[in-house]
């Protein structure tokens, strides 16, 4: 992945001229070719070469791929601003006149404020912030088919600070503040907003859409964790958000970032959104309760039947829901589209039997997260699909109770 051309150009960028704290900062806009040939990574902010050369090789391995893929695919593509540090050159500032128009309000005073950031071309610019858009951004620009791409000519804001060489303490606290202090993208604004992630699209399709999961069957929580007061939900939007994923990565068309940044076509979103429709109607036939719930007009009486202080339905617990959820997924691959079904009916459902009694369901009549890889696997093995040797899981399983345990008897589809 190349940093630098050997041979730089002179170079005028349209710019705003800015203030902040004790930083003088230049809003511009850069086409995204001069961008990838022109900016470095972070190398002048560590005096260790060592540590710039792994940053750089981490880059490389990180999401560049993706940004280059997204970059090729996506025409509604969208970065916010990279912070950009400069120095060495002659960089100039040239500001422009503003002449007032008379139907328009007034300006403040802006003197200063608009004109040109003319590079000569001898800078040295590297990324504070948007390594990873850069490095994608290089990458695609070694695609040999980018030519005909419309992304070739996109302009991409950037932001440029002055950097000094023995001040670099100064830029590094400029890093840190911009990465540690920015505010992830939380998991219910992805599921409530995003329209590149193919589970935010269909989960929201499914709770506007599905009658099995409008309101109030589906609580607006990006959590797991069901709320005092949400005693009608089956599950949460964010633990359906979480299955739809173990549902759309199980068919291994797609890796999971591609599933979260790429939007699909509305014929291919069709096609997941009738691939979830149909797991669902696949487990309401291994658990009749869910068929009950799902069509009932008060489906709060069915939750009460089977979600109990004592235990009731695994299904009818987010956690149980998307562990089940799992455990299908995983016997529809070893099993087959047609056999799976019957081995998961075959299983048990009530949380007061094994393997749940004891390690998601505890001797407190508490559910425990902590425990449902354990009780995965023991399902796993109860319809001899498990990964683990059985003398390996026995000892987990001993190692969890205490105690020398057996495990649970096996199971055979039914008929």
């Amino acid at each position: 992945m190349k940093t630098k051309s050997s041979q730089v150009n002179p170079l005028a960028l349209p710019a705003l001229r800015g203030k902040f704290g004790d930083w003088t900062y230049y809003s511009a806009v850069i086409p995204l070719a001069e961008l990838a040939n022109r900016v470095s990574f972070d190398s002048e902010i560590h005096v260790n070469k060592e540590l710039s050369s792994w940053i750089q090789r981490a880059l490389k391995r990180g999401r560049a791929e993706e940004i280059a893929e997204y970059l090729k695919k996506q025409p509604e593509r969208f970065f916010n601003s990279l912070v950009i540090a400069l120095y060495g050159g002659t960089p100039e500032w040239v500001p422009l006149a503003v002449k007032e128009v008379s139907d328009l309000p007034r300006l403040e005073d802006t003197s200063g404020t608009l004109g040109v950031l003319r590079l000569s071309g001898e800078e040295k610019l590297f990324a504070v912030d948007g390594q990873h858009r850069l490095a994608g951004m290089k990458r695609y620009m070694e695609e040999p088919t980018k030519a005909a791409d419309s992304a070739v000519h996109d302009l991409v804001s950037v932001l440029v600070v002055a950097h000094r060489v023995d001040k670099r303490e100064r830029t590094r606290r400029l890093f840190t503040t911009l990465n540690k202090t920015a505010v992830p993208v939380s998991k219910m604004e992805r599921i409530a907003l995003d329209e590149n992630d193919v589970m935010a699209i269909v989960v929201r399709r499914m709770v506007e859409e599905n009658e099995w999961f409008q309101s109030p069957r589906v609580a607006m929580q990006h959590t797991n964790n069901l709320k005092q007061g949400e005693e009608e939900a089956l599950t949460t939007i964010g633990n359906l958000y979480d299955i739809l994923r173990l549902i759309f990565l199980s068919s291994g068309e797609a890796h999971r970032k591609e599933l979260e940044y790429n939007r699909l076509p509305d014929n291919k979103l069709d096609q997941y959104y009738k691939k979830a429709d149909e797991f669902f109607k696949k487990l309401a036939i291994i658990e009749p309760a869910l068929k009950q719930y799902f069509i009932a007009d008060a489906p709060q009486t069915v939750c009460m039947q089977h979600r109990t202080q004592d235990g009731g339905s695994v299904y009818f617990r987010p956690l149980g829901l998307a562990l089940m959820s799992e455990v299908a997924l995983q016997l529809q691959k070893n099993k087959g589209s047609s056999a799976w079904v019957k081995w998961m009916s075959a299983l048990p459902k009530q949380l007061t039997e094994k393997p749940f009694l004891g390690t998601i369901w505890t001797h407190r009549n508490r559910i425990d997260p902590k425990s449902r890889v354990l009780c995965r696997d023991l399902l796993l093995y109860m319809c001899d699909a498990n990964e683990l040797r059985n003398d390996e899981l026995k000892r987990k399983l001993s190692e969890h109770m205490g105690e020398e345990t057996a495990l649970p008897k096996k199971v055979k589809p039914t008929s």
